[in-house]
């Protein structure tokens, strides 16, 4: 990743900078005006577009529950990316959390933020549960109607931030088209 971040920004001392701070703080920088696969950081469209396309072909998180041990799903979208739904091992994927949601449904937080259920506790039950705090930054959960909530860790802060943002970019535009 060194390697990557010094080619990225342009002049050493921002080079320098970026090598030192990490790939999580990195990703509130915009060395060059593009991300590792050259969306533009700060272009909202672009984000939205990007995050479109990754659903349709799927992205790949580790699920946690509480009655199954961790499971490597596929987040999805249909092509006019009105609705989520899940695949494990190619097939739809529906066990009670995960089924499908009209994305105007949904919503997103970091596993970092208060527990709606517990406010003097960040995340959810679950993820605190199962998963290292160290590797907090990498997780979200995801909600559902009728207060589902599918707790999801990716494979990197920096992954979970660009997942973050562009479902938040997605359920407001999704809100707004349904009213």
């Amino acid at each position: 990743r060194v390697d990557t971040l010094a080619h990225r920004c342009p002049s050493f001392s921002m080079a320098e900078l970026c090598n030192n701070v990490g790939a999580s703080l990195l990703a509130c920088f915009n060395c060059n005006g593009q991300g590792d696969d050259g969306v533009s950081i700060v272009d909202d469209k672009a984000v939205m577009s990007h995050m479109k396309e990754r659903l349709v072909k799927g992205i790949a998180v580790t699920k946690y529950s509480r009655s199954s041990s961790p499971k490597i799903i596929t987040l999805k979208s249909d092509e006019d990316c009105t609705e989520l739904f899940f695949e494990h091992k190619g097939a739809r994927f529906e066990d009670g959390e995960c089924d499908t949601f009209k994305l105007a449904l949904c919503g997103i937080r970091r596993a970092t933020d208060p527990d709606p259920d517990v406010k003097h506790f960040a995340g959810s039950k679950v993820l605190r549960d199962n998963l290292d705090p160290n590797r907090a930054l990498e997780a979200f959960i995801l909600e559902g109607p009728n207060k589902v909530t599918i707790n999801c860790k990716v494979d990197s802060e920096l992954e979970a931030d660009r997942i973050i943002n562009g479902f938040k970019l997605l359920f407001k535009a999704a809100k707004s088209q349904s009213q």
